[in-house]
This record gives C-alpha cells, structure tokens and sequence, in this order.
C-alpha cells in the first residue's frame, strides 16, 4: 500500500500587503520544526508525547494550516 503524503496550506502577509500562501508536505513540517518541537517537548516534561504525528498536529494549529488536495 503506497499511502501519499499529506500537504498542508498556511497564509500569511507579504512584504506589500499580499496574502501569500505556502504549501508544505509532512515531511517537509518534520524537517523545519521537529527538532525545535520535540525540543520544547523535553524542556517541559512531554516526553511520552513526541511523535511525528503530534509534532505535524502542532504546527498546523500554530500555523492555522489546512489540509489541501494532494498535487499530481
């Protein structure tokens, strides 16, 4: 079973007042904001609470991310 990989959209203002929009892959999410994640996790007792999926959950609720259409 080959599953693909979710992607995830967030928005935020432009150096001239345009909405600019980013979408990011799973792996992606992981690769800029695990180590500070998990990090932040450790300093305040959440060990048993890191995983990729939480990590993935906290940066979509930081970030007011939604879930996109997978791109072909």
């Amino acid at each position: 079973m080959n599953e693909q990989m979710k992607h995830w959209s967030i928005t935020f203002p432009g150096e001239f007042g345009q909405d600019v929009v980013e979408t990011w892959t799973e792996d992606q999410i992981i690769k800029s904001y695990y180590t500070y994640w998990s990090t932040k996790m450790l300093e305040n007792n959440h060990k048993a609470e890191i995983s990729r999926e939480r990590c993935i959950e906290d940066w979509c609720t930081v970030h007011w991310a939604w879930a996109v259409e997978e791109r072909k």
